[in-house]
């Protein structure tokens, strides 16, 4: 019998006043595979990641997660926002951010047990942040930030992982990093989506792609949807495509 898909999006629409973001959204993302979605600015690709994390619910349609209604909790799904969407002045640690991604296993007044906070050093050793742990977010590179966020999220686990930019203003040896973090979890089984801009490097990175540009323009494997014609209709010839 075939497993259900990790997420289903059926006929979604999704609109801010009379501005469409999102028309008539099909795709289905299957378990365990590392999942791009790719378009120009204005496409829809983070109110689409705002519907799957369930910020927003869809206008018209449906979502759907390994073969169930979506709720409003998604105690299996793991978000990380994009860095600009972060209050940087708040007074916290590298540590204490990490910290919360165990409050809604364990409750934010809990006191921490010793496998607990080993499972806190361990999201840290993961993205190479220990040596942070008491530094104040805002006082660490753009890069240094993400490896805190996606610390964690390390740290609070879950089947579906959805990252909105997590390139975005990093360094290359975080973006490797990074990278190294997102195939081990697909390794292990999970699914993991990423809104990506970086064209030069979506065939690296990526088992299956979403082209969006408010309707999915195609999808599936990256070997058959990272073509030029694709690109040149997802981004309405806005773009010099060249595809290898």
């Amino acid at each position: 019998m075939t497993s259900p898909a990790a997420i289903e999006v059926r006929g979604v629409q999704m609109a801010y006043d009379e501005t469409v973001a999102l028309r008539d959204v099909t795709v289905e993302i299957p378990t365990g595979c590392l999942v791009g979605v790719v378009g120009p600015n204005g496409a829809g690709k983070s109110t689409l990641i705002k519907g799957l994390v369930g910020a927003r619910e869809p206008d018209r349609g449906e979502l759907r997660f390994f073969g169930k209604p979506a709720t409003k909790k998604r105690p299996f799904l793991t978000y990380v926002p994009q860095r600009g969407a972060v209050d940087w002045d708040f007074p916290i640690t590298a540590e204490g951010v990490v910290r919360q991604g165990r409050f809604r296993s364990v409750g934010l007044l809990t006191r921490f047990s010793a496998e607990e906070r080993g499972k806190v050093e361990a999201a840290m050793e993961a993205v190479d942040i220990t040596a942070l742990r008491s530094r104040q977010i805002g006082n660490l590179s753009g890069g240094q930030q993400q490896r805190v966020f996606l610390a964690r999220a390390l740290c609070q686990g879950g089947e579906i992982y959805v990252l909105d930019e997590p390139f975005a203003g990093v360094d290359a040896s975080t973006e490797s990093a990074i990278m190294d973090v997102l195939r081990g979890l697909r390794d292990e089984g999970k699914t993991v989506v990423v809104v990506h801009h970086d064209l030069s490097t979506v065939r690296e990175y990526f088992d299956r792609l979403i082209l969006l540009n408010q309707v999915v323009v195609a999808a599936g494997p990256t070997e058959e949807v990272f073509t030029a014609e694709n690109l040149q209709e997802t981004y309405r010839g806005q773009v010099a495509v060249v595809v290898e």
